[in-house]
C-alpha cells in the first residue's frame, strides 16, 4: 500500500519488536519516520541506519512518554525533521508481570504511567498538532488481553483496556479532523516469544487460535498502513482485534 510518500510519521517504541517493523515498513512506503525509543539508543539508531541504507528517511528521538514535556519534545523533533506529522503509531508499552495479590504499587503505577498516561500525552500532544494542521491519523497498538485478561498481568491488561476506551473517546473529540483507531494484538512470532515460551507452550497457545498459527509483524504493518491511510477514511474510534480469531466478542 502506497500513499505515505512525503508524510511525516512518529512510531513510539520503534527500537524493537513490532514498532521496529512498523517503522521499517512505513519508511519503505515513503514516509519520513521518527524512531522513538525509551532507553535503547543503539537499537533505535540501528533502525534509523537500516532505513537510511535502503534509501529512506528517519531520525531517532528519545523520550519518556510518561512525561508530557518529553512527548512535546518528541513532536518538536518530528516537526523539525519532516515539517508535519500526519500519522502517529503508538506502540510503546511496558510489562511488569506478577501475581495480583503480591503486585507492588510501584509496578502498577509504572505500567499505568507508561501504557495509559503515556498514551494520553501522545494523543493529546500529537492530536492537537494534527487538528491545527488540518488532518492526521493515530493508530494505537493495544492487546487482546484488554478484552480477555491473563494471569499475572492485572496492570498491563488494565492499561490496555484503558487505552481502548481512550482510543474511542479521543476519536469522538478529534473528529472530523483526526481519525483514531487501534489494533488489539494477540500472539505474534518473535525472538522474545522464543525466549519466553517453550515449544510446547507455543504449541498450546497456537492450538487456541482458530487460524492455527501466530501472527507476523508484517501483518501488523499492513494493518497500520491501512488505518493510517485514506483507504480507511470512514473508520474511526475502533479497536480491531488482530489475534487469529482467539478472542471473540
Amino acid at each position: 500500500m502506497t500513499g505515505f510518500e512525503g508524510k511525516g510519521v512518529v512510531v513510539t517504541g520503534a527500537s524493537g519488536g513490532i514498532g521496529r517493523q512498523v517503522a521499517l515498513d512505513l519508511a519503505a512506503a515513503g514516509a519520513g519516520v521518527v524512531v522513538h525509543y525509551g532507553g535503547s539508543e543503539a537499537a533505535a539508531q540501528a533502525v534509523v541506519e537500516e532505513i537510511q541504507a535502503a534509501g529512506g528517511r528517519a531520525v531517532a528521538c528519545q523520550a519518556d512518554i510518561a512525561q508530557r514535556a518529553e512527548v512535546e519534545g518528541l513532536l518538536k523533533a518530528g516537526l523539525e525533521a519532516f515539517g508535519r506529522i500526519e500519522l502517529l503509531v503508538h506502540s510503546a508499552a511496558l510489562s511488569l508481570d506478577g501475581p495480583f495479590l503480591e503486585m507492588p504499587e510501584d509496578d502498577w503505577r509504572r505500567v499505568i504511567d507508561v501504557n495509559l498516561t503515556g498514551a494520553f500525552h501522545c494523543l493529546q500532544v500529537f492530536g492537537r498538532a494534527m487538528v491545527e494542521a488540518g488532518g492526521g491519523a493515530v493508530v494505537n497498538i493495544s492487546a487482546n488481553t484488554a478484552i480477555d485478561g491473563r494471569v499475572n498481568a492485572a496492570n498491563y491488561c488494565a492499561s490496555k483496556a484503558g487505552l481502548n476506551m481512550l482510543t474511542q473517546c479521543a476519536a469522538l473529540e478529534l473528529a472530523p479532523t483526526v481519525r483514531v483507531n487501534g489494533l488489539a494484538l494477540g500472539f505474534f512470532a518473535s525472538p522474545l516469544v522464543d525466549q519466553l515460551y517453550t515449544p510446547e507452550q507455543q504449541a498450546e497457545a497456537i492450538a487456541a487460535i482458530p487460524l492455527g498459527r501466530m501472527g507476523r509483524f508484517a501483518e501488523v504493518s499492513d494493518a497500520v498502513k491501512y488505518f493510517g491511510s485514506e483507504a480507511s477514511g470512514f473508520i474511526t474510534g475502533q479497536t480491531v482485534i488482530m489475534d487469529g480469531g482467539r478472542v471473540r466478542r
